[in-house]
């Protein structure tokens, strides 16, 4: 009897380890918010910067490098959006910083903002 619980306790070990060695899964954008920004950009013709947009994921890249944005420094990325990637144990990001400087779009401000609920900053607007 000894024997076969030594065995399964080994067994739940191993197990253990296998589950933590396993690769966490790739943060995703909160797909309301995706949403929202493709709408956004849509409505004034402009397409997400491939800096940040990478395959098709927009919290990806420059955009979830941990890095704080400056819009002079980054003359080429525009729009810039800026997420944090730590919400859910790392497995959603949320759109925090949105900057549209340099653009030239004019208009009402779009609606679908409301939707950026984590946005705590906005540029050229």
């Amino acid at each position: 009897m000894q024997s076969c619980s030594g065995i399964v306790w080994l067994v739940v070990a191993f197990s253990w380890q296998i589950a933590v060695a396993q690769p966490q899964q790739t943060p995703k954008t909160d797909p309301t918010e995706v949403v929202a920004l493709n709408s956004i950009l849509g409505r004034w013709g402009l397409k997400a910067s491939p800096e940040w947009n990478i395959s098709g994921e927009p919290c990806s890249g420059f955009a979830s490098d941990g890095i704080d944005w400056d819009c002079y420094r980054y003359p080429n990325i525009n729009p810039i959006i800026k997420c944090d990637c730590s919400y859910n144990n790392s497995t959603v990001c949320h759109i925090t910083r949105l900057s549209v400087a340099k653009l030239g779009v004019v208009g009402q401000i779009p609606a679908e903002l409301q939707n950026l609920t984590y946005l705590v900053d906005l540029y050229g607007i």
